[in-house]
């Protein structure tokens, strides 16, 4: 089989989901890359987003913009940039946006107005020398067949049935299928089914598909399961998608083929075993019955079916695990290749994690760090020479820093943030900001941030157990640096892997017990439950997490009221308390053996924590401050830590 080599390809939906990930594919290939794009200034956010401003990696600089909008005649091209088009050996027509509520009047712009667009510009490549290969992604819900193309009046009438937004995909497949005939291109569609975050780490800024039903489960609205155990949510991580169409790209000889990235459903979770897991994961019970797809519809479709806030038209992606779908062509393909061809199953916790997440918090900008997965926990991570880091160097277990060195430079250890309670990775991030000498990784301890729960019977040997599993996730020794429950943590992992701790600083260590006003679990997730803003603040005053009201970041208030919405994060919390304030206190002569090695910061305004005068023979500096200064004084704190060495 030929392969393409410096081809010019054109895509659309370059900067959505699954555009982004095809994206940073096709740049490490030789190709030419023309994107459209609405503007110049979006362009430039998503570069920078992904690293490549002021990028010399000559494949990346083969990657250019074209302004425009798939909704505009002509696609809005100007004259200069449509002339650049016309040079495509290869389309891919991925854009449109996944908004399954939208409108029919903008369905039938972005959907079908775009598809005739597509075609007109395809027929100009054609008269022009001859278009190689136009991909088209559309889902796995498009009914048509090489059977039923011919005669699509039946079709049309029972998708005029169903959501704007399958009816105009759909439209605009059949579209193209017919333009492709007409004027003799090779025609790849790619029906990707709900596409969920990579098989790296399971980041998913698209909640519109598998977080609809994470975010019912978290509300607690799927003690019923739709579908029960003979239907089925058919799942493709974005990454998958990515290699299949970069894969597509590369064939010198395509034909006419449509590609299903679908599982085998029969060796996929029933949606009931599904919904178990999700239940799972976020820590909610799990379901005890079901219902029939349709008769879910139905109700949804009433005004108490809007109150639910659950649209009927995500049932549509729910479907018999007996509907057929040909598998075969995407399979050979992928075996040709050696490509993977699954779900990864492990991955699932982390990408329901993950959607919880971003359900509660939104958008978090991370600007100069990249999610990735160290051993079982999230990770936020940069390197020190500013690139951004590949998903193939954060993917976790055995990946390390792979990062460009100068051979005469000496190597730094890796920086290891670990946060406290009422805290996720993304609040360490300014204090992490301040060593841009360094490779840097925060961590989300299990059941925080984006990391799953480890589902342990012993909730402090679970978080330990997961924190060493990402220490030895790194190549080299790691400089460890813990605040609060971290700084605990930190300790006990010192304990177990010192071979793989360079150095071992403990911001503010929660080595006594927490206060028995923390004992009972259940309490302590009742009240986490009722906590609003007001009662938060007064609550860090008074407990001394902060000196006085201008110490507390808005940012960091906010994150907390956000994190304590998820069920996840609140059971995780209200259990961690209560085992912090259940925890036997060690043996001075065992605790100073904990802390050998160690360097404590501790701040002296904590009055919840008082210092242990057996403790003072470990290396301490203490600060004019309280139990939260790593996040009321990152600046101070990175200046002392240097100070006491990394």
């Amino acid at each position: 089989m030929g392969v393409i080599h410096l081809a010019h390809i054109f895509i659309t939906g370059g900067t959505g989901f699954i555009g982004t990930h095809t994206l940073a594919q096709l740049s490490q290939e030789d190709h030419m890359v023309s994107v459209l794009v609405r503007s110049s200034s979006r362009w430039e956010q998503f570069c920078k987003g992904q690293g490549w401003l002021g990028s010399t990696d000559s494949n990346k600089s083969r990657i250019h913009p074209v302004i425009g909008d798939l909704g505009m005649p002509g696609l809005g091209l100007s004259d200069a940039d449509r002339e650049r088009v016309l040079t495509a050996d290869v389309i891919i027509h991925a854009g449109g946006p996944m908004d399954i509520r939208i409108s029919e009047a903008e369905a039938k712009k972005v959907f079908l107005q775009a598809a005739e667009e597509m075609l007109q510009l395809a027929a100009n490549i054609q008269l022009r020398g001859g278009l190689q290969h136009f991909i088209h992604v559309v889902g796995f819900k498009s009914p048509w067949t090489d059977e039923n193309i011919h005669n699509p009046a039946p079709v049309i009438a029972h998708l005029e049935q169903g959501p704007p937004y399958e009816l105009m995909k759909c439209l605009a497949d059949l579209r193209i299928r017919e333009g492709a005939q007409t004027l003799e291109f090779p025609l790849s569609i790619v029906h990707p089914s709900v596409v969920i975050g990579s098989s790296l780490h399971g980041e998913t800024p698209q909640t519109g598909g598998l977080g609809i039903l994470v975010r019912a489960t978290a509300r607690g609205l799927m003690s019923v399961v739709p579908g029960g155990s003979t239907h089925w949510l058919p799942l493709v991580h974005v990454d998958h998608v990515a290699s299949f169409i970069n894969l597509l790209t590369k064939e010198a000889a395509p034909s006419t083929q449509t590609y299903y990235l679908l599982d085998d459903p029969e060796g996929s979770p029933s949606m009931h075993e599904l919904v178990t897991q999700i239940a799972r994961e976020l820590r909610v019970r799990k379901p005890h019955g079901s219902i029939s797809p349709r008769w879910l519809s139905k109700l949804l479709g009433t005004s108490l079916g809007q109150k639910l806030g659950i649209p009927k038209e995500s049932l549509e992606f729910i479907v018999k695990k007996s509907t057929p779908y040909s598998l075969d062509p995407k399979d050979s393909l992928l075996h040709q290749h050696m490509l993977p061809n699954k779900v990864q199953e492990d991955m699932l916790p982390a990408t329901m994690a993950d959607l919880d997440f971003q359900l509660v918090h939104g958008y978090m900008p991370t600007v100069g760090f990249v999610r990735g997965k160290r051993g079982p926990l999230a990770s936020l991570e940069r390197s020190r020479t500013g690139r951004r880091i590949s998903e193939d160097e954060v993917m976790g277990s055995d990946a390390g820093l792979q990062l460009e060195r100068n051979p005469s430079e000496q190597p730094m250890n890796p920086l290891l943030f670990v946060h406290g309670t009422l805290s996720g990775a993304d609040c360490l991030l300014p204090l992490a900001a301040q060593f841009p000498e360094h490779d840097v990784c925060l961590v989300d301890l299990p059941g925080f941030g984006r990391s799953p729960y480890h589902h342990a019977d012993n909730v402090m040997e679970g978080h330990v157990a997961a924190l060493v599993a990402a220490i030895r996730a790194f190549d080299s020794p790691v400089t460890l640096v813990g605040h609060s429950l971290g700084g605990l943590l930190a300790a006990h992992a010192y304990a177990r892997v010192p071979e793989r701790i360079h150095r071992l600083h403990l911001l503010q260590p929660a080595l006594h017990p927490a206060a028995r006003m923390y004992r009972s679990a259940r309490l302590n997730q009742l009240a986490l439950r009722r906590l609003r803003e007001q009662d938060l603040r007064k609550q860090l005053l008074a407990q001394r997490c902060f000196v006085d009201i201008s110490d507390i970041p808005t940012s960091y208030v906010t994150y907390v009221l956000q994190e304590l919405q998820s069920p996840r994060v609140r059971k995780t919390t209200a259990e961690t308390l209560s085992a912090l304030a259940r925890a036997e206190v060690l043996p001075p002569q065992q605790q100073a053996e904990l802390l050998q090695g160690a360097a404590i910061l501790w701040g002296t305004q904590d009055r919840a924590f008082p210092w242990a005068a057996e403790l003072r023979a470990a290396r301490v500096v203490e600060i004019e401050a309280a139990h939260h200064f790593p996040i009321s004084h990152p600046e101070l704190t990175a200046q002392l830590l240097r100070q006491q060495g990394l």
